[in-house]
């Protein structure tokens, strides 16, 4: 049963303090600025007019004692909330809805966001998210810390994440022992890339399959389908060894 946003940012912890000019409950600026990104603002002007237009929808379920909060409101807001007690409530949000809507595969990868201003070697942001493939849903997203890697982030992104009865794909970067065991002890399953940079590893899907083409692959399952994608025609054919 999926949970409302008004319920599960109920207990969110208010930054603000105790004033005459606190004008807005906290959980009316973490729906709106909610819906508006889901819908597509970009920047706080743009939730702040989001909010403005769908001031009637809103009213039926928020309180809104002295309207719709402005620009400046938001990002004061955001800038002082706790991001991981949001995450938290944003995540346990989304499993739910993901269990209602039949989620069956998550795709983890990392991204730049190269207009980004950090004080990295890079220049940029870095952000590892989850999206739910089959639902066109984004799940989840956390930074890479300073100095760190995307293999650090990726911890923190599945412990918000409902993986009962999902399948998570992930890169070779992320095919690591504890992120599998992880998923695996939050109830899920994985399908990881295997590359060169985990040589032992490597070697040994290798064998498996090099043994199994000496078989013709008697007893493994095969799969294959043909398409176009990049103005060129493919076929892709795979084996899977239990």
């Amino acid at each position: 049963m999926p949970l409302s946003l008004t319920a599960v940012f109920a207990d969110v912890p208010d930054p603000r303090i105790e004033t005459a000019n606190k004008l807005h409950p906290l959980t009316d600026i973490l729906v709106i600025a909610t819906c508006a990104v889901i819908a597509g603002a970009d920047g706080w002007d743009e939730i702040a007019e989001y909010a403005r237009t769908k001031e009637p929808f809103f009213r039926r379920f928020l309180e809104l004692p002295n309207g719709v909060p402005s620009h400046d409101t938001f990002e004061r807001v955001f800038a002082k909330l706790d991001p991981d007690a949001f995450a938290d409530r944003f995540g346990r949000w989304v499993g739910a809805l993901c269990e209602s809507t039949g989620l069956v595969h998550i795709a983890i990868d990392g991204k730049s966001a190269r207009r980004s201003a950090q004080g990295t070697f890079t220049g940029c942001l870095h952000l590892v998210n989850a999206w739910a493939t089959e639902n066109n849903l984004f799940l989840g997203q956390v930074p890479v810390p300073n100095g760190s890697n995307e293999i650090a982030a990726v911890p923190e992104l599945l412990k918000v994440l409902d993986l009962r009865g999902a399948l998570v794909t992930l890169d070779d970067a992320f095919g690591q022992k504890d992120v599998v065991t992880q998923i695996r002890e939050q109830g899920g399953a994985y399908l990881v890339t295997v590359k060169g940079n985990q040589p032992t590893l490597h070697r040994a899907v290798v064998a498996v399959f090099e043994k199994a083409a000496e078989a013709e692959f008697a007893g493994c399952d095969m799969a294959g389908e043909a398409g176009v994608g990049h103005g060129r025609e493919e076929e892709r054919y795979s084996s899977f060894k239990a």
